[in-house]
């Protein structure tokens, strides 16, 4: 994983304008009660261990289009997505900020957009029921996607 990841720390407004220009539709940030906040999402897609169910090379003809086809299909086979399009996203480098809640309207959105000024892509969309996850992550010379299931856990803010 990327040596940044946690290191920075964006503003709302700049993870909204990032969000915004990969063509989300960008709603507001948000503390579900019973979601687990964006750093516990991350742990396990930041661990040596990790395996990505995509990796796609930086030498390809077309990564960037290849990335945004792949993350959009696993994040709906997996759930990620909700039937109503509806997803949350951490962005790297702002994982401190609450989940922030977008939607995907009739245009696919970038994934390979998504990415603070200056910085590499990733970012942790989770599914608003909690479950699953997808992450994006900027390897050496490739980009993993990942797919995770949530545990369910006792995440009740209070």
């Amino acid at each position: 994983m990327t040596a940044s990841r946690g290191a920075l720390m964006a503003d709302p407004q700049t993870v909204r304008a990032v969000v915004a220009r990969a063509g989300f539709t960008v709603e507001d940030f948000v503390d579900p009660a019973f979601q687990p906040e964006p750093m516990t999402v991350w742990k396990p897609f930041i661990r040596a261990s990790v395996v990505p169910a995509v990796r796609i090379s930086d030498h390809e003809a077309d990564p960037d289009g290849h990335l945004d086809r792949e993350w959009l299909r696993l994040s709906r086979e997996n759930g990620t997505i909700a039937d109503d399009g509806t997803v949350l996203l951490s962005v790297e480098g702002a994982g401190r900020l609450p989940w922030l809640r977008v939607r995907i309207g009739t245009v696919a959105p970038r994934a390979s957009r998504v990415g603070l000024p200056g910085q590499s892509i990733g970012f942790v969309a989770l599914s608003p029921d909690g479950r699953c996850a997808t992450s994006v992550s900027t390897e050496e010379w490739e980009t993993w996607i990942l797919a995770a299931d949530i545990p369910a856990g006792p995440y009740r803010k209070t």
